[in-house]
């Protein structure tokens, strides 16, 4: 997919988070800088993100032109200051009991995140999680902060119990050679949708309901078109999102398929790639 870039017809640029410019809960002031001259120039910004709208890191609010956001890979749309929540597409707890009864088949490092902004972590998925970080410090801020959103679990003895409507499930396997068979038995077993993600994680919503659904609500909510829109990302939830709007960047360390899907690639977050982008195609 490689479309002409045509700055005039761009009224929004939606961005991506973990990957694309935030990395371990921080944003540089390159970034930041970029966004925020985007906005000045005329252009909305929103944030299109897998986590939850109303858990998000400081650095993102850092961004005063960072108002509404599209969560959980679209199950949450909403305002990130105020925190209301405008639509919300999740799953019921019946169907959400369902799900989570069937994912210990499989794999038992998953999560899952309410509609509220709480959620599930098992332990196992978290001690997968810690086990990325570079050094002790760095495992120890990365718990506190999983703790300080997540419930911990040994098992699904609470949940049966507890349950509540659910934005997203995410799920791990052990061998990326698994994940194939993992998405299909997602899709074909319940309908579901699912997103491959970063370390082997796999992302599920209801059907239907992506960062692409969330953007088209946007647009709809502004009097605006997805062609009006362009994206940023990195990831496999955002591809969606990057065919239906007008233009699309990846970023340097995105996965393959996802720079596929893109207009073109930038550098890596690590690089600030976004801000290059930004200073590029708007001339600023």
């Amino acid at each position: 997919m490689k479309r002409e870039f045509n700055k005039e017809k761009f009224k929004l640029a939606a961005f991506d988070l973990d990957g694309t410019i935030l990395t371990k809960s921080f944003i540089t002031e390159v970034t930041k800088a970029a966004i925020t001259r985007l906005a000045e120039s005329g252009l909305r910004t929103i944030v299109a993100t897998g986590r939850h709208l109303f858990t998000l890191p400081p650095a993102v609010l850092d961004i005063p032109s960072f108002q509404i956001a599209i969560g959980s890979n679209g199950s949450m749309i909403g305002n990130i200051r105020s925190q209301e929540l405008y639509n919300f597409d999740g799953f019921d707890v019946e169907t959400a009991l369902n799900f989570a009864r069937w994912l210990p088949t499989i794999t038992n490092s998953f999560h899952i995140s309410f509609q509220d902004g709480s959620g599930y972590l098992m332990k196992e998925n978290l001690e997968r999680l810690l086990d990325l970080q570079p050094n002790e410090a760095e495992r120890e801020k990365s718990a506190r902060e999983y703790r300080r959103v997540y419930t911990v679990l040994d098992d699904l003895e609470h949940v049966e119990h507890t349950m509540k409507p659910v934005a997203k499930f995410g799920f791990r396997m052990a061998k990326e050679s698994d994940m194939p068979a993992a998405v299909r038995m997602v899709r074909e077993n319940f309908g579901f949708e699912a997103a491959v993600t970063d370390y082997q994680t796999i992302e599920v919503t209801k059907c239907g309901v992506t960062k692409a659904s969330g953007l088209i609500h946007v647009c709809e909510h502004y009097g605006m078109t997805p062609e009006n829109v362009i994206v940023f990302g990195d990831s496999g939830n955002d591809v969606l999102a990057m065919r239906v709007a007008g233009y699309a960047v990846a970023m340097g360390n995105a996965a393959p398929d996802v720079k596929a899907a893109a207009d073109e690639v930038t550098a890596s977050i690590h690089d600030d790639g976004v801000a290059m982008a930004i200073n590029r195609l708007f001339d600023l």
